[in-house]
């Protein structure tokens, strides 16, 4: 019996650990449009102290009778796109081709941005959705 209670009271006291009263998360589209063909800036995560956003799900679709590659980077606070922050680099797409990325957990940390690029203008469509989490009372 004591060995149960020392499990629940271990259960209850993971549970306080985990959850934190303090901090606002809301669910948020980070970018929807179409792609340029230079290197733009499509989302930065609020740079509040101890803010962060999840990037869940993108969403690709390439409008073109032609295939089109994309790249995506995850860059750091105050950094450029390059090889090393990619997510996705010279991805090629089909023609009239759609992706869903779902099961993504990309964390973009306060200032972290999100950059991308397609090889032709307005011919690659993309949603970027995820989550923003911040302290209680901060913007979103």
């Amino acid at each position: 019996m004591s060995e149960r209670q020392s499990l629940s009271e271990r259960q209850s006291l993971a549970s306080i650990q985990y959850s934190n009263p303090q901090r606002d998360t809301v669910r948020k589209v980070f970018y929807r449009g179409n792609l340029p063909a230079s290197d733009t800036l499509l989302y930065t995560s609020p740079n509040l102290p101890g803010a962060r956003s999840e990037v869940l799900q993108l969403i690709f679709c390439n409008t073109s009778s032609g295939a089109e590659t994309i790249q995506l980077h995850s860059v750091p606070k105050g950094g450029s796109s390059g090889i090393a922050n990619a997510v996705f680099y010279d991805y090629s797409f089909a023609a009239k081709a759609t992706g869903i990325t779902d099961s993504l957990s990309l964390i973009l940390e306060e200032g972290d941005m999100l950059r991308g690029q397609a090889s032709t203008t307005g011919k690659f469509s993309v949603i970027i959705t995820g989550l923003v989490e911040m302290r209680a009372g901060g913007l979103a």
